[in-house]
């Protein structure tokens, strides 16, 4: 459900082909192409949710017109265009009866923009980063004395345009009672970060907002200028290797060991605030994984596993000049799954504990323009139970039940500076961020071969918006309803077809669904705060029909 003015378009294209030459040997094409056109979707604090309710759109539905009689906020200037295009070859070769090798070359490209509905700013004053001439433009105070509200101001997204090719490769070969994996991932991202001055119509929009656009301001020296000019490339590979030992019809082993290098390599162009300049950061990791099954019977099983992940830290740290942004260390992780599976005839159940042990602990978080906004959060562990039941039930009825339970228990004091002056947050023992404790599911279906049916609520329980866990959002249950019919085909030309209709939030429940912007203190510590936490509203009753068949 959209909320305020705005709109949005999308159109999507996607291609499946899968070529079987025999033997083992198969190759997959997938392409898929992504454009949208829309208004930036604004979120809410939980004060204006319980204040005015999911309607409110914090964005003007008319230009708002600052004091000195320039248009400073309008709906029409948050944009949030985007396109996307991604390719993935995925080849099998059987190379002998216990030799096989898995190809797959990708390609992933996306350019868009998104900003919020702030207008801003430019003027021959504005050069402080001195990259620029900015001799051609008048003066703050000559557009002030213009009288005209769309002069001086203009839209200033954040564009970003990503190319990501790379490339999986693995080998697998099966010795009597070993199976070995030996692989080997590449990639080549690269990425441009800029924010040109788009200038404004008279009635407040802007005259395009692709980013494509040749309507961007240019210095005397005729540059495009920028608020941010950054060019990213980030080479990254993995290579590992892994034996799945099967020592008896009962017991198998695991054991694996992977060595992970990420190099970051930023050049800054130059902007109105900064100056050009190269910095880079390399992040390595030895990634070990290991694995216990045990087969208690034809129906149980007893399983531990062992892991250890590397998530490193977002572009921006090359160019933060925060005290140590560029020395940030990358997330690490030690994660530990012991569990029992039961598969029965009509009957599936499943219990986990799981253990994560996280350092460098990294909150995804975003600004105003939808950018990456990362906190380090120290340690952080994990800790809980997973518990699933599903089955079949007589005259074609099915089920299905999970519970999760997570303690995510901060183990540090977080240390933020205020002007300067470092300030000791009460962090420790406190449950972190956008991780609820408590999950259930349910629900209750009906497949016959021709017409099929499902029904099935979530609870969520209350989860905070800032580390030192002073706001959170309640708690929700939200039920969902689907239904269908499987439409006869030829099976010549459409081998399936299916008539869907969804109702998400069937009860139409009022909820705060997820943190978007994630604080580190929503009350004051020290006369420092850091702001109110944003949510991501819940969406109203939303009725779907969608017609899908595959040929």
């Amino acid at each position: 459900m959209w909320r305020g003015s705005g709109a949005v378009r999308a159109d999507k294209v996607e291609w499946n082909s899968f070529f079987d030459a025999g033997n083992g040997n198969t190759a997959n094409l997938i392409l898929k192409y992504h454009e949208q056109d829309n208004n930036s979707y604004s979120q809410l604090t939980k004060a204006q949710f319980q204040q005015y309710g999911r309607k409110y759109d914090p964005y003007p539905a008319t230009p708002s017109v600052g004091s000195n009689g320039k248009y400073n906020s309008y709906y029409a200037l948050a944009q949030n265009p985007f396109q996307t295009f991604t390719a993935v070859l995925n080849t099998q070769f059987k190379l002998a009866d216990n030799l096989a090798l898995s190809v797959i070359p990708y390609y992933y490209w996306g350019n868009g923009s998104g900003v919020g509905s702030s207008s801003y700013a430019l003027n021959r004053g504005s050069n402080q980063g001195g990259v620029f001439d900015l001799g051609n433009l008048p003066t703050a105070a000559q557009y002030n004395a213009d009288g005209t509200p769309n002069s001086g101001v203009y839209y200033r997204p954040s564009r970003t345009q990503t190319w990501r090719p790379g490339i999986t490769t693995k080998l697998t070969w099966d010795l009597g009672d070993h199976s070995l994996q030996f692989g080997y991932w590449y990639e080549r991202a690269r990425q441009s970060q800029t924010q040109p001055f788009i200038p404004l119509k008279s009635n407040g929009k802007p005259v395009d907002t692709w980013p494509d656009s040749n309507s961007a301001i240019v210095d005397a020296n005729g540059n495009t200028v920028q608020g941010r000019d950054r060019f990213t490339v980030t080479p990254a590979q993995k290579v590992w290797a892994q034996d799945t030992w099967y020592i008896n019809p009962d017991w198998t082993l695991i054991a694996g060991l992977a060595y992970m290098n990420v190099e970051r390599e930023g050049t800054n162009h130059g902007s109105l605030n900064e100056r050009p300049e190269k910095r880079n950061q390399t992040y390595n990791k030895l990634l070990p994984n290991a694995g216990l099954k045990y087969q208690l019977d034809e129906r149980d099983q007893l399983f531990y596993s062992l892991s250890r992940n590397m998530r490193v830290p977002q572009n921006y740290v090359l160019y933060d000049k925060g005290a140590g942004s560029i020395d940030a260390e990358p997330e690490t992780s030690w994660n530990h799954e012991l569990g029992w599976r039961y598969s029965g005839d009509d009957m599936n159940l499943a219990a986990t504990l799981f253990y994560m042990d996280f350092k460098n602990r990294q909150v995804s978080s975003r600004d105003i323009n939808g950018d990456f906004a990362d906190i380090n959060a120290g340690s952080v562990v994990n800790k809980g139970l997973e518990l699933e039941w599903s089955g079949q039930l007589p005259h074609h009825f099915n089920y299905y039940t999970s519970y999760t339970y997570t303690k995510a228990e901060q183990q540090d004091d977080l240390t933020v500076y205020n002007a300067g002056k470092p300030i000791v947050l009460p962090t420790s023992g406190k449950q972190f961020a956008n991780v609820p404790k408590n999950m259930l599911a349910a629900n209750i279906g009906y497949d016959d071969g021709r017409f099929y049916g499902t029904f099935g609520g979530k609870y969520t329980s209350k989860l905070y918006g800032d580390l030192t866990n002073d706001e959170a959002i309640s708690g929700r249950t939200v039920f969902n309803l689907g239904a269908g019919i499987y439409l006869p085909v030829d099976k010549k030309v459409v081998k399936d077809a299916t008539l869907r209709l969804n109702v998400d939030n069937l009860f139409d429940k009022k909820y705060l669904d997820g943190v978007y912007t994630t604080k580190t203190n929503a009350a004051s510590y020290s006369g420092f705060r850091d702001g109110d936490p944003a949510y991501i509203v819940g969406l109203d009753r939303t009725v779907t029909v969608s017609l899908e068949a595959n040929f």
